[in-house]
Parts: structure tokens; sequence; C-alpha cells
């Protein structure tokens, strides 16, 4: 119960489009994965960590930029208007990465 809560309750949505935005003004996206991973989970990523999201980015980056109806779903919910001035299939792509970053055991549980 608790992974769909933090996968698909709007505010949870909202917020990983928020983080997705602050990463989308990173030159760098590892650089972005981490800052946001540390933020969230209190501790840098380590290298395997840190490739799986970088690959997920990319991933999903490309699916965004190849269907815009999907990009549209995952920056319309919420109340907070992303930077018109930014690509919105990069700040999609990025808010997946922060959403699982949120979902992620390193985030729910703090050891």
């Amino acid at each position: 119960m608790q992974a769909l809560v933090l996968l698909n309750d709007p505010t949870f949505v909202e917020a990983a489009k928020v983080m997705g935005e602050t990463m989308a003004r990173e030159a760098n996206i590892e650089i972005a994965i981490q800052k946001t991973f540390t933020k969230l989970t209190g501790r840098a990523p380590n290298q395997r960590e840190l490739k799986m999201l970088a690959e997920l980015q990319a991933k999903e980056f490309t699916i965004f930029r190849e269907n815009p109806e999907k990009t549209k779903g995952w920056l319309e919910t919420g109340a907070y208007e992303i930077d018109p001035m930014l690509d919105p299939h990069l700040i999609a792509a990025n808010a997946v990465v922060a959403s699982v970053i949120i979902n992620g055991d390193a985030t729910i549980t703090k050891r």
C-alpha cells in the first residue's frame, strides 16, 4: 500500500516534478542525480545506484520525447507550473528518477 501511495499520490508526483525541474537546471545529469539522491536519502548514491538512475533517466527521456502525451501526464499533476524555458521531456524524465528515489528503501527507511 505504501508503495502505491508514494508512486501515485498527486502530492508525491508533484514533489517529483519539482525535483525534476531542479535537476533539469543542472548541466550534468549525474551531478543532478547525486544531489537529489543525497537530499532524499541523507547519503550519496554508490556507483551502481548512480549508473542505474542515469540509465533510467536516459531511457525515460527518449520515451517522453517520442510520446508527448506521457510528458503531459507527469507535468500536469498538481498546481506547480514548470518553467516553460526548460525542456518538458527532460523534466518529466528527471521526475521519474526522483520518484524512483522517493520510493526507494534508502528514502523510506532510515537506518
